[in-house]
């Protein structure tokens, strides 16, 4: 399997940002590793509440980003457990094509991380692709879902247009136009460019 990272270099320095935010968090955790579907798993569990959630966080995210939500589950009292996904930066699995392209894959996964972690029901808060993964599991110890901004709910479909080369001068991330001036933007209230 391939890594997902260009460099054993940008490997360690992601690990090292990792392992730097979670032992700088003021708020009480462990840190352990599962294996689930095969792919080493790191999990921090947070708080003493007596319902658990289990977030799973999205493309280029993981537990280390997000302990500001974890802060304040816990102060909410809230049982946190924050998942790193296989084939995404953090501290699990780094190997790309685990789940062979398929979402079921890392519903399976999900399912097996809840299984090893959780006796009782939880709540699955999924952001982005971690929505879409809690949409892909079936486990039965999940009692809730929560959803924020969640991805792969259809299937994306990239019109010609939307591919098409952009002129010199037109609106997009790098460039600054004025409202306008670009003709699929000027359908737009406020430019998309505006704040870039």
């Amino acid at each position: 399997m391939d890594s997902i990272y260009r460099s054993t270099t940008g490997k360690e320095l992601i690990r090292r940002w990792c392992l730097d935010q979670l032992a700088a968090w003021p708020v009480p955790h462990e840190r352990t590793t599962v294996t689930a579907k095969g792919a080493p798993t790191h999990i921090v569990l947070a708080g003493a509440g007596a319902t658990t959630v289990v977030f799973v966080p999205g493309t280029d995210f993981n537990a280390a980003a997000s302990l500001p939500l974890a802060t304040a589950l816990v102060a909410a009292g809230y049982r946190v457990l924050l998942v790193d996904v296989p084939g995404q930066p953090g501290l699990s699995s780094g190997e790309r094509g685990l789940s062979g392209g398929r979402l079921s894959w890392y519903g399976a996964w999900l399912n097996e991380v809840i299984e090893r972690t959780s006796s009782e029901p939880v709540t699955v808060m999924g952001h982005s692709f971690g929505a879409a993964i809690a949409l892909s599991s079936d486990c039965p110890r999940i009692e809730r879902l929560v959803l924020v901004s969640p991805g792969g709910l259809t299937r994306l479909r990239l019109t010609p247009a939307v591919l098409a080369p952009r002129p010199p001068g037109s609106c997009g991330p790098r460039r600054r136009a004025a409202p306008g001036s670009c003709a699929p933007c000027s359908r737009l209230a406020v430019h998309p460019a505006r704040n870039w």
